[in-house]
């Protein structure tokens, strides 16, 4: 802000001073550096478009009481553009992003671990499903009673996971959004799960019902069994596909019982963390599932 003496000197004028061809210059009162431009460290001003001409203070923006509003003006320069970072220096030098892959060697090392202290069996079982997290910390059922339409949940955070029956560790876990078709997920953590155990069988329910899927255990994976029950929803009462047909023909039932291991991890994991996310965005929520697994193997290797 620059001053102009334009009349006689009052005792409004809080520094006394004149303005020279360069800016404002020292006199009786004034100093010079008033005027430096002050910016805090590692802050930088964005770029400015100052337009040429004078423009009046208006009387009732002043805080004095009888204003002389003829006295000041605001000098401007001719148009120009002031350069300027227009990002704080926290932005610029943001941490890197974790490489790809960093789940799945953390999971993998509390795998290795469970190994070594031999609590994995020498034929582990699988066992697949998938659940949903809480966006809220309001139960589903509540809002279902109270009727609040503004908390409805239209998606919320959806979990697949592969669990060890007999250590409850999980050895495949990903994040997607529901409500959605369980199948598509199968194949993606049934190959994340076998980066860190060799399953001998493989259990799931009747909505991950595919031939792909047990051609996908049973050839590329080379797990010995897969048991998976037929979905009545398809049409047909004998398949003909080789591997459904199987589940039709020779189907484990003692073997399948071990599959409601999965939904015990899921209710001893919600009990003892909660049902609810507390991130807000997509990205958040994700990344917060994925501290989960890891802090639930992470207890049972404690416990063991």
């Amino acid at each position: 802000m620059r001053h102009e003496n334009l009349t006689k000197q009052t005792n409004y004028d809080p520094i006394a001073g004149r303005i020279g061809s360069d800016g404002p210059e020292s006199g009786p009162g004034w100093d010079r550096n008033l005027f430096v431009p002050f910016l805090p460290q590692r802050l930088y001003t964005t770029s400015v478009v100052c337009h040429s001409g004078l423009k009046t203070i208006l009387q009732h923006r002043l805080s004095r009481r009888d204003p002389v509003s003829a006295r000041l003006f605001r000098l401007t320069p001719g148009s120009q553009t002031q350069t300027g970072a227009s990002l704080l220096d926290l932005v610029l030098c943001r941490k890197k992003a974790a490489k790809k892959g960093a789940f799945e060697t953390l999971l993998n090392a509390t795998l290795n671990h469970a190994r070594q202290m031999k609590l994995i069996p020498k034929r582990p079982i699988g066992a697949v499903d998938s659940t949903g997290m809480e966006s809220r910390h309001a139960s589903r059922y509540y809002v279902h009673r109270v009727g609040y339409k503004r908390f409805l949940r239209y998606s919320w955070p959806k979990i697949t996971a592969v669990c060890e029956v007999n250590t409850h560790l999980f050895a495949g876990w990903i994040v997607t959004r529901g409500p959605s078709n369980d199948s598509p997920q199968f194949i993606p953590v049934m190959k994340q799960a076998a980066e860190g155990i060799h399953f001998t069988a493989a259990l799931a329910d009747a909505a991950y019902d595919g031939e792909h899927n047990h051609r996908f255990c049973r050839e590329d994976q080379q797990i010995e069994q897969t048991r998976i029950p037929l979905n009545r929803r398809r049409g047909r009462k004998w398949p003909k596909e080789p591997y459904r047909r199987q589940m039709k023909t020779q189907f484990d039932k003692e073997l399948y019982k071990q599959r409601s291991q999965i939904e015990s991890v899921f209710s001893r994991h919600k009990r003892l963390m909660g049902s609810a996310l507390r991130g807000r965005t997509e990205t958040s929520q994700k990344r917060e599932c994925l501290y989960r697994v890891l802090t639930h193997n992470l207890m049972i290797l404690r416990c063991a």
